[in-house]
């Protein structure tokens, strides 16, 4: 309060002292760490690796696959054995180890045939552990001449297969309807598929009538899974 004459003291101000406090910003950096795993090892050599026995009861599925180099190789082959006790144990199916491998492929070379009929060779597979498929065929040598019946020329019918008969697998090449002429010969080379029947299933036929047209839909889907 100011008095009427009376001087009075001078006024202090004290200043305000504006404090700067640095914002530190802490960043925090995560890294991602990636591991192998081992089952009975303790040193893996993959991004799982287990030493023994693995079994699979119900089912699994993989993601995707990586990509590999052309020049990487050697890889081998899982398989769910469903034959196990208990059924499911995984294990690597190995080609080098098996005297027939899940696919096979043989080639055949027929010669001195009687006329042109190769009509029931026995191919000795069993038809329980194996399905046997023709893949590729070729004759070389005479051809059978067409014949006139009832006056139309006709090339009679020419068949390549595969057939199951008393346990084993059967190939017959032929033409049904016609022969060759006597001193006439050919030759046929034909290259088979055999199929170890522990890796694949022998589906239900599918019948489709097509109703007089070339076009259609099969009737129905077979179950795969």
């Amino acid at each position: 309060m100011q008095v009427p004459g009376v001087p009075q003291p001078p006024l202090l101000i004290k200043p305000t002292i504006m404090k700067k406090f640095p914002l530190l910003i802490f960043v925090l950096s995560i890294n991602l760490i990636t591991a192998q795993v081992g089952i009975g090892t303790t040193t893996p050599t993959a991004d799982l690796q287990v030493v023994g026995d693995v079994l699979v009861q119900d089912s699994f599925k993989t993601g995707s696959l990586g990509t590999v180099s052309g020049a990487e190789e050697g890889f081998k082959l899982l398989t769910r054995n469903t034959s196990s006790n208990p059924v499911g144990e995984i294990t690597v199916l190995d080609v080098d180890q098996l005297n027939v491998a899940p696919v096979n492929v043989v080639d055949y070379h027929f010669t001195n045939i009687h006329l042109d009929n190769l009509s029931d060779v026995n191919l000795q597979y069993d038809s329980n552990k194996y399905v046997v498929g023709v893949a590729n065929f070729r004759q070389t040598g005479d051809a059978v001449k067409k014949t006139t019946v009832s006056g139309n020329k006709s090339i009679g019918t020419f068949v390549v297969r595969t057939f199951a008969s008393s346990g084993t697998w059967h190939l017959e090449i032929q033409n049904r309807d016609l022969d060759l002429d006597a001193g006439d010969s050919l030759e046929y080379y034909v290259t088979l598929i055999v199929y170890n029947k522990s890796y694949f299933r022998n589906m239900p036929s599918i019948n489709t009538n097509l109703g007089g047209s070339n076009t259609g839909i099969a009737s129905s889907v077979p179950d795969l899974y």
